[in-house]
């Protein structure tokens, strides 16, 4: 009962927020950005082609830039005006606080790649209408592109948490935003390295790798990892002085 009160205090907080216009703002990219790359003749005819192909652009820069700006945010709800000297005044625990804290955002990121997979639905559908020149073959595929954003989602985890820990335990909007695209930065230039399936801003876009083995070596690392550190950091920041 004490762990749904205190989900239901750190949505309540969500309320009004940056967090939420945020959580509209790439699928909302998307949405506009589909349609323009469609009608220009220069997407994919196929759907299921069309559909990886989103994703990866999804995957690859808006999503570790997301969860850069996202944790970044939902830690400065409580760095701004004082907020930690009441929030971890409440009785609950404090690791219970932050592993909520930690359950939030990664249900946030849920939501937005929910988003993000029906604009690209959505995008595709309008680009269609407008011009049925370069409308895609076959059916959507509602199912793979659900399929491979949960996998993203869950790969991505580990950079989430990572960012989470960072945005948390420094008050300095700067350090998580510099953590963030210097971590994108080197997912860029290192997209093709081996080691780039142990590289945390870049599992998510290894659900597309042609080899099963990079792809399921990935998300476990993704996943498990993301687990581990959202637990461990838990545990650390309510450990910290907060005073």
């Amino acid at each position: 009962m004490m762990a749904w009160r205190v989900f239901l205090a750190e949505l309540a907080k969500l309320k009004g927020s940056l967090v939420l216009l945020l959580a509209a703002g790439p699928p909302m990219m998307m949405l506009v950005m589909i349609p323009a790359v469609m009608l220009t003749g220069n997407a994919p005819e196929e759907w299921r082609v069309f559909a990886m192909s989103s994703a990866a652009i999804w995957a690859y820069l808006l999503m570790p830039l997301t969860a850069t700006a996202l944790t970044a945010l939902v830690a400065g709800l409580e760095h701004q005006s004082s907020g930690w000297t009441w929030t971890l005044a409440q009785p609950a625990p404090k690791t219970l606080i932050f592993a909520t804290k930690a359950l939030v955002c990664a249900l946030l990121m849920a939501v937005i790649s929910t988003g993000v997979g029906i604009a690209i639905i959505a995008g595709a559908a309008i680009a269609g209408g407008v011009s049925e020149a370069v409308a895609l073959a076959g059916e959507p595929p509602i199912g793979f592109l659900t399929s491979l954003l949960a996998r993203m989602w869950a790969a991505s985890l580990l950079a989430l948490a990572i960012q989470f820990a960072v945005a948390h335990a420094f008050k300095a909007f700067a350090i998580p935003i510099i953590v963030g695209i210097g971590g994108t930065f080197v997912a860029v230039v290192a997209t093709s390295a081996q080691a780039g399936v142990y590289f945390p801003w870049l599992l998510a876009v290894n659900m597309l790798a042609s080899e099963p083995a990079r792809a399921d070596q990935a998300l476990f690392t993704g996943l498990i990892g993301g687990v581990a550190v959202f637990s461990v950091s838990s545990v650390w920041l309510a450990r910290r002085d907060w005073r």
